[in-house]
């Protein structure tokens, strides 16, 4: 697409406009540290109200750092099948393919949640725009920018409730059916215990603190554990949550281009 252009006037073919720009710079399914610096950027533009990108990133890095071969549940592999080269390499393609179709969701994610903040950001007030939004979310997207706009911090509570209603959302319209998808292809009960089963602990969280799940590709569990990790943030500050984004071993890109249709906002 011609990146020089402004947005149409028409909401309904801005959101495609929009919805473009996000898949472009999404970049491709292994493009991880991209996305997490361009979530980043979403929770700066909203001036800290939207806090479900900041969230988001952190649970990127942390599957970047576990389901990747080279990760937690590839040395797992590793030394399970140690005796058994053929096995283990069948195994870690196994694994492999499941990384990749994680990194697919990922990314999916970020072009939902992009083309949601700057749609609701120029079209918020236009009353030709809703619609092709869940009704609440677009409710609760525009009056976080109005807030944003006028300068202003939104109340725990809201913040909580924007957070939520994002979040369930994406698990409901795209991690949901990704994650079934994914898990579906696996015929080594092992691995499917293993990649059902992960121990998370984010760098924000106390110490001993950890998201042990029961069943990953169960969406009402994953909710719940984000919902969690949400309530372990908020008391910490999200300045700290927002540092603590650069200890893991995958780093954020440095830079990324930004959309020419955002001199417009």
């Amino acid at each position: 697409m011609d990146r020089s252009l402004s947005l149409p006037t028409s909401p309904h073919e801005a959101y495609g406009v929009i919805r473009q720009e996000a898949t472009w710079l999404a970049g491709a399914p292994g493009d991880i540290a991209r996305r997490v610096a361009l979530h980043h950027g979403l929770y700066r533009d909203s001036k800290g109200n939207r806090t479900f990108p900041l969230v988001a990133l952190h649970g990127a890095l942390w599957a970047a750092g576990f389901f990747e071969t080279t990760g937690r549940l590839g040395q797992a592999l590793k030394t399970r099948y140690f005796y058994n080269g053929k096995e283990r390499a069948y195994r870690m393609g196994l694994l492999n393919g499941f990384a990749e179709g994680f990194k697919s969701v990922n990314r999916q994610v970020f072009v939902d949640t992009y083309t949601n903040y700057f749609y609701t950001k120029c079209f918020g007030r236009d009353p030709d725009a809703p619609g092709l939004l869940q009704p609440e979310l677009f409710q609760a997207l525009a009056a976080m920018h109005e807030a944003s706009r006028a300068g202003k911090s939104l109340g725990a509570e809201h913040k909580r409730q924007l957070f939520q209603t994002s979040l369930e959302f994406e698990q409901e319209v795209t991690v949901a059916p990704g994650v079934h998808e994914e898990i579906g292809k696996f015929d080594c009960p092992i691995l499917t215990f293993l990649c059902l089963r992960p121990v998370v602990h984010f760098p924000y969280f106390p110490r001993l603190t950890y998201l042990v799940f029961r069943d990953f590709s169960d969406k009402s569990e994953r909710i719940a554990k984000a919902v969690e990790s949400y309530d372990l943030a908020e008391p910490l500050g999200w300045d700290i949550v927002e540092a603590r984004m650069f200890a893991y071993a995958l780093k954020p890109a440095s830079t990324v281009e930004e959309p020419a249709f955002h001199e417009t906002l």
